[in-house]
């Protein structure tokens, strides 16, 4: 089994999903915020749609993932066994980012790698794509841009085990 291919299928089902009833807010975003403990409407969606993800993987194939569920990424990330974190910006993995204007954070999932810029495609839930905030394909920087910094990367191919 392919699980980060299967990851990346499951996430992109969820593209062009828009926040249609205000700032993080539309019918799939209120559904998976409701559906994630700690959260709540409006709440920021990045870590809760990559979370959501993997429990539908994990209905459908029959695994459990040895990873946290909560609804921030750093939180998330730090919560998370040393041995998933990685340097490594690998197809699948995720990638986590601090906002320069507090600790709270953002993540996307890598869908290729890096080029000789440090550019890379990536899937993201709660992102701005032209005048557009929903879940879509985005370029990050392994450097980060003028609102993001790096903080860490987890490869999830090995973070998870059959039921």
């Amino acid at each position: 089994m392919d699980l980060i291919k299967e990851m990346i299928i499951q996430a992109r089902k969820f593209e062009g999903e828009t926040e249609t009833e205000g700032q993080n807010r539309s019918p799939f975003i209120d559904k998976i915020n409701l559906w994630m403990p700690l959260a709540e409407l409006g709440d920021p969606y990045c870590m809760t749609g990559i979370c959501y993800t993997l429990d539908l993987l994990e209905e459908q194939l029959s695994i459990q993932f040895d990873l946290p569920k909560h609804p921030g990424a750093v939180d998330f990330y730090d919560r998370t066994k040393a041995k998933y974190k990685t340097n490594l910006f690998e197809t699948g993995s995720l990638v986590f980012w601090t906002f320069k204007t507090g600790h709270h954070g953002h993540v996307s999932i890598v869908l290729g790698k890096p080029d000789e810029n440090g550019n890379f495609p990536a899937f993201e839930f709660n992102v701005v794509v032209g005048n557009e905030a929903g879940v879509f394909e985005t370029v990050r920087n392994i450097n980060g841009d003028d609102d993001l910094n790096f903080y860490g990367i987890l490869n999830i191919s090995s973070a998870w085990k059959y039921k």
